[in-house]
């Protein structure tokens, strides 16, 4: 994260969470009450604003698909989080196949060191549902703490990933966006520095007809926060 935008990140954070435990209690309410389980009910309302950028023309929606390299993914499921300061979060509450998938970045044309989301694409079918990812046991994942360095992968090769080895790995990627591979318990991880984030936290499952996985995607905000922008200037008289 580009450290002129650390102060707006814990400013926002703190109403973030402010809007994060509002809606919780939003969420709890709403299971308490009517027939059935009620929560489902209102996390069926939630959508992915973005998809379009991971599921139609990224150019069209200006961005730059990056071809990442590949995950190795284990029985123990997937996991993204800092390798360095949270690197035993739960795996995502999510039924992944075991295997290798290729990982892909989009970034903004005009902005080349800022990425915007990270997908892990796990089949070239369409995806026709979107939802929201928990991790498991933590039904809401009240974490508010930023990500200086991100991994992708296997939770269990994530978590006995080397600090010193992953700080040498992204210091010594000679690109605008900072990638490395690295490689635990035999499986691969991608290691990348997000530079950007605004206040999303948002990761998203999608899934085909069948409801099998076919994508995850971490979307950093960027997209939906410069679509808002550029739709309130244009509404301005």
């Amino acid at each position: 994260m580009l450290k002129s935008q650390k102060h707006y990140y814990w400013i926002g954070g703190g109403i973030w969470a402010a809007l994060m435990l509002g809606g919780g209690a939003f969420l709890v309410v709403a299971g308490l009450q009517g027939e059935g389980s009620g929560l489902g009910g209102a996390l069926e309302t939630e959508v992915f604003s973005s998809a379009e950028v991971v599921t139609g023309d990224p150019a069209a929606q200006g961005a730059e698909v990056i071809e990442a390299g590949e995950v190795d993914i284990g029985p123990a499921g997937l996991t993204l989080t800092d390798p360095i300061a949270s690197a035993d979060r739960p795996a995502f509450d999510l039924d992944v196949p075991e295997g290798r998938y290729p990982a892909l970045i989009y970034r903004p044309v005009d902005e080349p060191r800022v990425i915007g989301m990270v997908a892990l694409r796990l089949s070239e079918d369409p995806v026709e549902t979107w939802e929201t990812v928990g991790r498991k046991n933590r039904p809401i994942d009240l974490d508010f703490s930023s990500d200086d360095v991100v991994a992708l992968g296997d939770v269990e090769a994530v978590a006995r990933l080397d600090e010193e080895a992953v700080r040498a790995a992204l210091a010594e990627a000679d690109a605008a966006i900072p990638l490395a591979t690295l490689s635990a318990e035999g499986r691969d991880v991608l290691l990348f520095d997000p530079s950007f984030e605004t206040f999303s936290a948002d990761i998203y499952a999608g899934f085909d007809a069948e409801g099998d996985l076919v994508l995850l995607v971490k979307d950093f905000g960027y997209f939906a926060t410069r679509k808002a922008l550029e739709e309130r200037a244009r509404d301005e008289p």
